[in-house]
């Protein structure tokens, strides 16, 4: 009797687990009609081949890629261009963005831009993207500081251009960073004003005058009043 009892709890075991697998199993076919395959990333600029992100940024910095000689890679600089130039914008963008919201982020330093042939992973420096995204934070939140933000913003520029081996055209500030000047406003009005309440001051000051030598005139020319006698 122990042995029948032995074996139809070992039968029972058994079933569970298979049942436990049959579900697993179950349940793993609806998730994936619902979820879908995992679609892999895709760069169709072929241009560049498999060189996207880092290793991108790695080739066109001069670190040796195999298969990449440095003739092709010096080809392929002016196409890169176009992308680290959209990367930058869209860093400080960012920034200028979430200063207006007062809300300040982490930025990413790994995004993909479009290109004429399609599209392509771009990757920078995480310290220069850092110091992008706060030049434009800062450049929306204290545009009184608008000299500081242009050198820095230039000098981040030049840095990432000259470690990529780019040849920078003109500053990023010159169409980046629009100068803003509110003081200058209210120091027009206040001049005015002062200009205005001198103004009024010298006329008053002048039409009192000329109302002092016009009485004095008028009693120096009446003469002394006569009694007649009765």
């Amino acid at each position: 009797m122990s042995n029948f009892f032995q074996l139809f709890v070992a039968w029972g075991v058994l079933l569970l687990v298979l049942l436990s697998l049959y579900l697993i199993d179950k349940v793993n076919v609806i998730h994936s009609k619902h979820v879908g395959p995992e679609i892999p990333k895709t760069y169709t600029d072929s241009l560049f081949a498999d060189l996207h992100g880092k290793s991108l940024w790695d080739a066109m910095s001069g670190i040796p890629m195999a298969g990449y000689p440095p003739e092709l890679l010096q080809k392929l600089r002016p196409h890169y261009e176009p992308v680290i130039r959209q990367h930058i914008e869209h860093v400080f963008i960012q920034g200028q963005q979430d200063g207006a919201k007062q809300e300040q982020s982490v930025p990413k330093n790994v995004a993909s831009f479009p290109t004429p042939r399609g599209s392509l992973e771009s990757w920078l420096p995480m310290h220069h993207v850092a110091s992008l995204y706060q030049v434009g934070f800062d450049h929306e939140q204290h545009p009184e500081h608008w000299l500081t933000n242009q050198q820095t913003l230039d000098q981040v520029v030049a840095m990432l251009y000259a470690r990529t081996g780019l040849i920078l055209s003109e500053p990023y500030s010159s169409h980046l960073m629009e100068r803003k000047l509110p003081e200058l406003g209210d120091e027009l009005s206040n001049e005015g004003a002062q200009a205005e309440t001198v103004q009024a001051s010298d006329t008053a000051a002048l039409t009192h005058e000329t109302q002092t030598e016009t009485l004095g005139s008028e009693s120096s020319l009446s003469p002394p009043s006569q009694q007649v006698p009765a």
